[in-house]
């Protein structure tokens, strides 16, 4: 007969090795401490400077439109492509045009032949033409005719009917002198008509060919050959992008620290080791009702063509004042996805903290404008292995001067 014991037994021999096997796994043993190097940061008098954030913006940015009607025979320009002011962008079928511009041209001298004028000539005055220099010459002649016939009239030597004649021919050289005169002003309105119509045949004509209104870059091309297109439908986009404009919101406590001709500070995330230096031009003349706030734009000349219209760009401007600020060398910050971060050491852990850089000293050191306090140390090599509440060890290594450079240059012992 088996003992009911036995299975007890068995169970909690089992249970008793199963605790020493977890034993080792319930006391594991701690990470090992980061050795890294300490910075205290240094304060020291700065430019009060104001960062502000905004948009890179084209100079100019034109939707460039044809203003005369047709038909695109051809596109000259593609999508990135640099052009010069007056270089042809699209080609229009002109014919319509230049048949137009012939028509002009053969009212234009037929007009010119009925006013007896050369190629070349001025306009003549009514009187001077052939045909009222005629009408001239027979109403003078009309005149004194009459002038006689009445003299002789008074004396009796000529009869009534006579002179009743030469008074109907003087009469009838008036008119015929006044429709020559009115004839020739016809001819002549005639000749400035023929020539306001050559002249817009021919704008048209050249006007059928689209040229660039400045020199830029084309950011997009909207039509093809054989499409159809009037004054107001858009062929390309044309920006002008050296120089750029910044756009800036300014807080309106900030108002007076900020005027034309300011020097401007700016960076972008795209090329971020270089600073470009652009200059406040353009202050609006009202505070923003909604955002309480004042538009500026800084111009920022582009001639290599680094930076793009649309980037989001950091500015900074120095308002002309100082300020006490916390300066670290460049080995303390680590800059993450446009975030700058330090690592403050309290004890043998540290703090991660998010800092706003207002600047960069001549020799690559940050100043600090937020996220850090004087007195605090920070850690200054290792960045890339620590976190937040990671155990770090100082003791054995030296301590590093606020103008420290990457390379751990300027240590103390």
């Amino acid at each position: 007969m088996r003992s009911p014991l036995l299975p007890l037994a068995l169970v909690a021999l089992l249970a008793g090795c199963s605790g020493r096997e977890a034993a080792p796994t319930a006391a594991a043993a701690p990470a090992d401490p980061i050795a890294v190097e300490v910075a205290a940061p240094s304060l020291e008098e700065r430019p009060l400077v104001l960062a502000l954030d905004g948009t890179l913006l084209a100079d100019e940015d034109s939707r460039v439109t044809s203003t005369v009607p047709g038909r695109v025979v051809e596109t000259l320009v593609e999508r990135g492509q640099r052009v010069e002011e007056g270089d042809p962008i699209v080609r229009l079928r002109d014919v319509d045009y230049r048949l137009q511009a012939r028509a002009a041209r053969a009212q234009v001298d037929q007009a010119r032949a009925r006013l007896g004028m050369g190629e070349g000539g001025a306009a003549p005055r009514p009187e001077d033409t052939p045909e009222v220099r005629a009408a001239q010459t027979d109403l003078e002649l009309a005149e004194a005719n009459l002038r006689r016939a009445e003299e002789l009239a008074r004396r009796g030597a000529l009869s009534q009917q006579a002179l009743e004649q030469s008074r109907a021919t003087a009469a009838s050289a008036r008119d015929r002198h006044q429709s020559a005169v009115n004839g020739t002003r016809g001819a002549l309105a005639s000749l400035e008509a023929a020539r306001a119509s050559l002249a817009q045949a021919a704008t048209a004509t050249r006007e059928a060919t689209v040229r660039a209104p400045f020199a830029g870059e084309i950011a997009e091309r909207s039509v093809s050959v054989g499409e159809y297109v009037g004054p107001q439908t858009p062929l390309v986009t044309l920006v002008r992008t050296d120089p750029l404009r910044l756009s800036l919101s300014v807080p309106q406590q900030h108002l007076l620290a900020v005027r034309p001709g300011q020097p401007v500070s700016v960076r972008v995330d795209a090329v971020p080791d270089r600073v470009f230096a652009g200059t406040v031009r353009y202050v609006s003349a009202a505070v923003d009702r909604s955002t309480r706030s004042l538009t500026v734009e800084a111009v920022v000349p582009n001639g290599d063509g680094l930076l793009r219209p649309g980037l989001f760009a950091s500015a900074r401007i120095e308002t002309g004042g100082t300020q006490q600020m916390l300066v670290v060398p460049p080995s303390a910050v680590l800059s993450r996805a446009g975030v700058d971060r330090v690592f403050v050491i309290d004890g043998d852990v540290v703090a991660e903290r998010v800092v706003t850089v207002a600047s960069r000293t001549d020799d690559e050191r940050y100043v600090i404008q937020e996220g850090l306090e004087p007195g605090e140390r920070v850690a200054a090599s290792s960045l890339d292995q620590l976190s937040d509440g990671a155990r770090v060890s100082t003791s054995d290594v030296a301590e590093v001067s606020a103008a420290a450079g990457p390379d751990g240059a300027g240590v103390e012992e």
